[in-house]
């Protein structure tokens, strides 16, 4: 089972443990600045799977939450 690293604007803001987790969190976010980021487009996942402490983890597609 994959972690998720929620970034936004490239400095680490959560991290949590589900993709229910990470559709929890965008909506919270998207709500709390509908002002001046309403897709979302500061936000960046990575996925951290097993190998994440060799590989680092790999970028996702917001998209794939909303």
């Amino acid at each position: 089972m994959s972690k998720y690293a929620l970034l936004v604007d490239g400095e680490r803001a959560a991290s949590v443990d589900s993709e229910m987790a990470v559709r929890a969190w965008l909506a919270e976010y998207r709500e709390e600045h509908v002002e001046d980021d309403p897709s979302a487009a500061h936000v960046q996942i990575i996925e951290r799977g097993m190998l994440a402490w060799a590989t680092g983890g790999k970028l996702v597609d917001r998209l794939r939450f909303l």
